[in-house]
């Protein structure tokens, strides 16, 4: 059972407001509300294994903040939140809905005295167990939709827009995925739908997942594909690049190995940390910031959960901000002389807060040289 004495409040400078409770012998969950200025903190629940407690608190309060701005760039009425369960992903039956029953409890606790967080389904949980969350808090969204589809339409959009206003530099003006290269690693619920939209799109499919299953029910369905091991991902020749599993996937130790044009995924946190997107743009590597390019399921729950769309304005929607906040990091990016995953933050913070500094250490004209010059000034 749930025991409010068990759960706590930790003090995180910059966070609004960072919990932590033992919600069932063994199982520690974290929820990370990073700011509420846009409006209630919206970010999903995942479940999964750390090697430490340490790892899970600075994976929760870094997906909390990239929350923020998802919801900010979306141009959504949320602010940033998420929550993580520490424990086995696989675990099933009894005590999983006991889990997820204690977890419901404990993110009606955290909302007791301000309602200002609500969770949803994410990384190693589903619709099916929201509708259990939701036996004790009222504090949850996706229990009508499953964002998954919507955010491999994100990035599907993303990678599109990206081929387009790159062209002339990448592909010889050739504004098109026909013929393109991409590799996209992990085929879960994400990964499986976008490889279903690049192989109607004409894009030739590079695959990688540490499932087996998950590997031979792509090659079923597109025997083509081609199979990249795991130690090959990094450094195999592609045009794009799309992570879609676990975050992190560019370090420091791999970014010069990295051979992609570019980099443009579902995953969370790419990047290991800012300072590697320098390193992308000086290599001349075009990188969509994953919260742009995944937006696309958070963007599923406001438009059909809360707003009542249909499922194609959803995806109008979705396919409209894309474009339109993708044009805006590359703009921000050429006018200001920045990395993109800088000149994304630089954009997004204006719209929350009002403004940040510039950082002009860059000469993108450099690295980008025919695209630069189609900018307008």
């Amino acid at each position: 059972m749930f025991d409010p004495a068990k759960a706590k409040r930790l003090s995180i400078p910059q966070w609004e407001a960072v919990y932590r409770s033992e919600i069932v012998p063994g199982v520690v969950s974290f929820v990370a509300i990073h700011d509420t200025t846009r409006g209630r903190a919206l970010g999903g629940c995942r479940m999964a294994k750390y090697e430490s407690e340490a790892l899970a608190m600075t994976d929760v309060l870094r997906l909390s903040r990239g929350m923020t701005f998802k919801n900010a760039v979306a141009d959504l009425p949320l602010g940033g939140g998420k929550s993580i369960i520490v424990c086995d992903p696989s675990v099933e039956g009894v005590e999983r809905a006991r889990i997820l029953e204690e977890f419901g409890k404990f993110i009606a606790w955290v909302n007791s005295k301000q309602d200002r967080y609500y969770t949803a389904e994410d990384m190693n949980t589903t619709v099916p167990d929201m509708h259990i969350v939701k036996k004790h808090t009222k504090n949850i969204f996706g229990i009508d939709v499953d964002p998954s589809p919507y955010t491999a339409e994100g990035v599907f959009q993303s990678i599109k827009y990206a081929v387009d206003y790159f062209a002339i530099d990448f592909f010889h003006a050739e504004r098109t995925l026909k013929g393109r290269t991409v590799l996209v690693q992990g085929l879960g619920k994400v990964g499986q739908t976008l490889i279903d939209k690049l192989y109607k799109a004409g894009a030739k499919l590079y695959i990688n997942d540490i499932n087996e299953a998950s590997i031979k029910k792509a090659l079923e369905k597109y025997p083509e594909a081609v199979v990249v091991p795991a130690e090959e991902v990094i450094s195999a020749k592609v045009d794009i690049f799309a992570p879609c599993a676990k975050g992190e996937v560019v370090t420091k130790h791999n970014v010069k190995d990295l051979n992609c044009k570019i980099l443009c995924g579902a995953a969370n946190n790419v990047l290991q940390n800012s300072k590697i997107g320098v390193e992308l743009q000086r290599r001349g590597i075009v990188y969509c910031p994953d919260y742009v390019a995944n937006m696309g399921g958070v963007c599923s729950i406001q438009y059909i959960e809360v707003e009542k769309l249909s499922d194609d304005k959803c995806i109008d929607n979705i396919g409209k901000t894309v474009r339109k906040m993708l044009g805006l990091t590359f703009r921000t990016a050429f006018r200001n002389n920045m990395p993109f995953n800088l000149a994304v933050d630089h954009a997004v913070k204006k719209m929350i807060w009002g403004g940040d500094k510039v950082h002009k250490n860059f000469n993108n004209e450099t690295y980008f040289p025919h695209t630069a010059a189609a900018e307008p000034h």
